[in-house]
Order: C-alpha cells, then structure tokens, then sequence
C-alpha cells in the first residue's frame, strides 16, 4: 500500500502542476485576447474581410462562368444533333434552320432570359442565322468581332467577354464539325445581367463590370456605360451610383479595399475579367457594406471580457473539484478498486494502452510475480506474453498499425483471443475489454477467460485428434490472407481411402476407426509442423502447404501415396489413398479452390484409385 500511496501522491502532484499550468495559459490567453483586440488597426481587419470576400466572389465567379460554359456546349451539341439542323446548315438554308431550331431557341429564352444571342457562323466569316435577329444575316461578322474570327483560325470551343451588337455580353463559341472537317460555328450570348444575378443569389454583393475603354468599339450601349477614366462602368446598380460617383480616381476600384461613403463601410472585392485569350480586360467589382470597424472592435472587446471571465471560473470550479472531491477520496478509491479486482477470479488487467495501472492477484500468480510493482519492473504489457496462432483471432501488441487495445475496441464484434504459454504449457485466453474514459484520459479493462479446453474440444476431431473442418475453416481464409499478403504459393492436397466402404463392411466399423487413426499419424511424421492437416468428413482429408510450389505439393503428395500403399494395417492389410493436387491460383477465391481440389480427387477416383493427379 505504501507504494500506492506514493503514486497517488505523484498524481496528485502532477494535477496540481497540471491545474496551475492551465490558469496561467487561461489568465495569457484572455490577456493577449484583449490586448490583440484592442490594437487591432482598422487596415488589417479589413484585409482579412477582403480576403474571405476575394475568396467567396472569385469561387463563385468562377463556378457561373464555367457551369455557363458547359451548359451551352452540351445545349450546342444538342441542338446539332436535332433530325435536319446539320444538313439545313450545310446547306446554308437559312430559312429551314430557323424554323428548326425556333422552338428550341424559344424553350432557352424561357429557361434563361438573359440569353440574349444565338447565331449561326459560317466558315467564310459570315453569319447565316441570327435567331435573336433572324431578319439579320449573310454579313461579314468575322471582320467586326475577333472571337468569331478566333474559331473560324482554331475550330475550338472559345468562350469569353465580348462586345457586340447586343452590348457586352458572355460569349461562347462551339465548332460544327461533320467527320472532323470545320462547317462554321454556332454561339451563344449571355447578358452580363445573369452574371451579377448569380454572384448575388450566392454571395449578396451587388456588382458591376468595370471593362478598359479599348476592349469597347463603337458598338458599345453608351446608355448602359458610366465612364471613369479609361475604364468604363457597366450597368452599375441604382443604388451604388452616388458611391461610385464621388471617387474621382476610378482606381478606387481596381483593387480589394473597404471604402467609406457618409457614415457607412464598404468592402470592395474585384475578380479580373478575362478575354478569349485569357488577357485581362477589366474587373467585376463586387461591393458590400460592412459593419462599421470600431464597433466591430468594441464588440470584439466585450465578447473577449465575457470569455476571460468564463474561463476563470471555469479553471476555479476544477480546482474546487480536484482538491475537495478527488484529493479526499482517491486513496480510498483505489484500495475499493483493487478489492474488486481481487475478487474476481479470472486474470485482469487496467492499462492505459501502453502500460499496466492495476491487475489482479489471479493475473500476478499466473505469470508468478507477487506484487504489480514486481511485473513493471520486467515488462510494461501483458501483450509481450502474447504469441501468434492459427487465425486473425489471436492477439499480437501490434494489430493492422493498431495496439492490441485500440483493435479490440474498434472491432467490437470479432471475438479475440489471446495465446500464453508459461513453463512450456500452453493456455487460449477468451479477451473482453471495457473502455473507461475520464476527460483525455482513458482506462482499458481487460479480462482474460481460460477457453483452453473448450477451444481444444472445438476444433479438433475426437477421432483422429486432428484439425476438424470448423477449425479448417477458421484456418484456411487467413492462410490464403497471407500467401497473398506475402506473395507466396499455398499447396493443397485432397485425398481420401479408396475402397473404404468396403472395410467397413468386410472388417467392420472398429477397424475402420483404426485407419482412421493410423494415417493421420503416418501423414504427420511426414509432413512440417507449419502445415495443416485436417479431416475434411468421413474418409476424406485435406492438408494446407505454406510457401509450397505446385511440383512441391505434388511430390509430397506422391510420397504420402506411397507412404500408405507399403503400411500394413492391423486386420485390414494394405490400403490406398487417391490424391487431389493444387495450388491457389491469382484471384481465386476460396471455395473456387476447394472446388479445384474436389475435383481433382474426382478425377482420380474415376481412373484407378491410387494415384496423384495434379492441376494442369
């Protein structure tokens, strides 16, 4: 007990340390809070608003202009593949090809009433069909607008901001093909209305277009354009135009930065506009009040006295706990535990994962050590007594990068067993674990059953004292598991007693259970201690060759015919076996093996009896 004491005083001891360590962190943290809150610079906060908002509008930017581009490809290819608009267009059929794609052209406009143009290209540069201005047609566009005349060069799908008849506006261009040769291109025209609408419908910021005056010609809608400087603004909103007016450097603009305009604060994030040679042309500029900064910082100061005061009560209501609740009764506590522990009479064992904190005399006298104190001082886990069995049930410290502990509560619904063999006597521990958690702190209990007899009777045949099917199977799947975990040969042999009916009959059932017996133990002295013999039912048995080729197999399996051929059995006399041989194959699951295996034996049977045969 004197030893317990000492390590209840060590604990003690260090949640002390531990309690003070994090008030000072506490009592830092809620100084640097309000002092970082305080000198906050009104720039700085406004850099991290711009940042999120830069963010937010860019990806949202981005995903409209890039949806809006797959959108009307597939609407292009499409509409091509309507029954006559590729042969109306070959044609150069105008009025055909409008009357085909008129109802078409009529659903868009109702699915997106920003689609503003929809035109038909031909390759010499001029336009066949305008169906926003079907009365329009047969001019030389290519000369006018450098997108067109890009698709007409390169026959690739272009998209971009360009102006035109209808204004400014996104542009896609899909290349008609027929068997890989270029017939013209259709386009599509997106209002920069339907831009704006999206970025609000996500984001909130109300936007604009800010486009250099030398991407606009004289085409340009100058009712829809606020000029500033060499940029110009279009289709700015009602409600921003006394903000955007009194800046008479229309910089202010062009770059990330919060504003203010009579008493109110306005964040301004811009994302580049690109053309169809991805070269800058100008800048939506997103703008979006904000809440003014110093309220913001008095907001800030409050909500940090409200968390420091928190905290600190917090810490006090640890202390009182720690000191007038835990301190009292630990002691008491663990003698109250280590009584329970005592009572029961399998082995136990408490372990925080890596080490023992407390196990039972049972335990103790198993693995003869008087004391806990006595154990740590050789080991620091139970789990280095642990050896390796037949199957994935048995326990190893280690499990799939896992200890033993974690695996067994992540995997609740596999029974696990452990394997211990002291002073050459070998015992199969049934393995249950509790998980006791306190704060970060967590206790494993973990009890041992003694299952050694009843795994013994389990798995063994009471006849021939051999591996019986249940434990075959247990076996077989994780013997395959590891030929291919390690890339090795798995040989399997299928053989049964020919004729063995007829010694039943002849000699009765006691003799039969004499050959039964008898070779079992003629195949054991000639086969390894890793190998699994098993019997399969009735005269028909199995054996599993770890690491074996198939020439291997085969010529134990051959050396195993003739083992029984020259034994003479008591009564009977001679006997002789017929053999199935194989290897597991790439792929092959288990029972496509053991099918394999079934039938090779069939295959021997059916031509003499008395013989190997082989997988081809």
């Amino acid at each position: 007990m004197t030893s317990k004491k000492q390590t209840t005083t060590r604990t003690l001891n260090r949640l002390r340390t531990k309690v003070l360590v994090t008030l000072s962190l506490v009592i830092l943290s809620v100084t640097v809070i309000i002092t970082t809150y305080n000198l906050l610079h009104e720039k700085e906060d406004a850099n991290l608003r711009m940042a999120q908002a830069y963010s937010s509008v860019n990806l949202t930017y981005k995903e409209t202009i890039r949806d809006t581009i797959h959108f009307y490809t597939a609407r292009a290819n499409a509409n091509l593949s309507t029954p006559g608009v590729l042969e109306a267009f070959c044609a150069r059929d105008h009025e055909k090809l409008y009357q085909l794609m008129l109802p078409r052209w009529d659903v868009m406009r109702k699915e997106n009433p920003s689609l503003i143009v929809m035109q038909f290209h031909k390759a010499d540069g001029t336009s066949l069909l305008r169906m926003h201005q079907p009365m329009v047609y047969s001019d030389s566009i290519a000369t006018q607008r450098s997108m067109v005349a890009y698709i007409h060069k390169h026959h690739t799908i272009t998209s971009g901001f360009e102006e035109g008849i209808q204004g400014l506006a996104f542009r896609i261009l899909v290349p008609i093909l027929d068997h890989g040769d270029y017939l013209g291109a259709v386009e599509f025209g997106i209002s920069t209305s339907y831009i704006f609408e999206k970025i609000y419908r996500y984001t909130h910021y109300e936007s604009f277009f800010l486009i250099h005056q030398k991407y606009l010609g004289r085409l340009s809608h100058t009712n829809h354009y606020l000029p500033m400087g060499d940029y110009m603004g279009i289709d700015v909103p009602a409600k921003l135009l006394p903000l955007v007016k009194q800046y008479p450097s229309r910089q202010e603009f062009l770059t990330n930065r919060v504003v203010t305009f009579k008493n109110q604060s306005f964040l301004i994030s811009t994302v580049p506009v690109m053309n169809y040679h991805d070269q800058p042309m100008g800048a939506i500029v997103f703008v979006k009040s904000v809440p003014d900064f110093w309220s913001h910082v008095l907001q800030m100061v409050i909500a940090s006295s409200l968390i420091a005061i928190t905290l600190i009560l917090i810490v006090g209501v640890i202390i009182n706990k720690i000191y007038t609740i835990i301190a009292n009764k630990m002691h008491f506590q663990e003698f109250y535990n280590q009584t329970i522990l005592d009572a029961i009479p399998s082995p136990v064992i408490v372990t925080n994962g890596h080490e023992l904190t407390a196990a039972n005399q049972t335990l103790l006298a198993y693995l003869s050590y008087e004391t806990l104190e006595d154990f740590k001082r050789d080991h620091e886990c139970v789990c280095e007594y642990f050896e390796e069995g037949d199957t994935d049930e048995y326990l190893l410290p280690m499990q799939n990068d896992q200890r033993w502990t974690e695996f067994i509560r992540k995997h609740p619904q596999i029974s696990h067993k452990a394997k211990i063999t002291i002073e050459g006597k070998t015992t199969i521990f049934d393995v249950k674990l509790s998980a006791l958690e306190f704060k970060e702190d967590t206790r494993y209990v973990v009890i041992f059953t003694d299952i050694s007899s009843m795994q013994s009777i389990a798995i063994t045949d009471p006849l021939t004292g051999v591996a019986n099917r249940l434990h075959f199977s247990m076996i077989y799947e994780h013997a395959i598991n590891v030929a291919r975990r390690e890339q090795k040969s798995l040989g399997g042999i299928f053989f049964d007693i020919d004729h063995f009916k007829q010694i039943n009959d002849n000699y009765g059932h006691l003799s039969g259970d004499e050959v039964l017996k008898r070779i079992p133990m003629l195949i054991k002295q000639r086969i390894r201690k890793s190998d699994i013999l098993a019997r399969w039912g009735g005269e028909e048995f199995i054996i599993l060759l770890p690491n074996t080729s198939l020439e291997e197999t085969a010529k134990i399996a051959e050396i195993l015919r003739l083992t029984i051929e020259s034994e003479n059995f008591e009564t009977v006399g001679t006997i002789t076996c017929s053999f199935g041989v194989a290897t597991l194959k790439e792929n092959e699951s288990p029972d496509e093996l053991l099918k394999r295996l079934d039938e090779l034996l069939y295959v021997a049977k059916e031509s003499g009896r008395n013989q190997v045969i082989v997988q081809s």
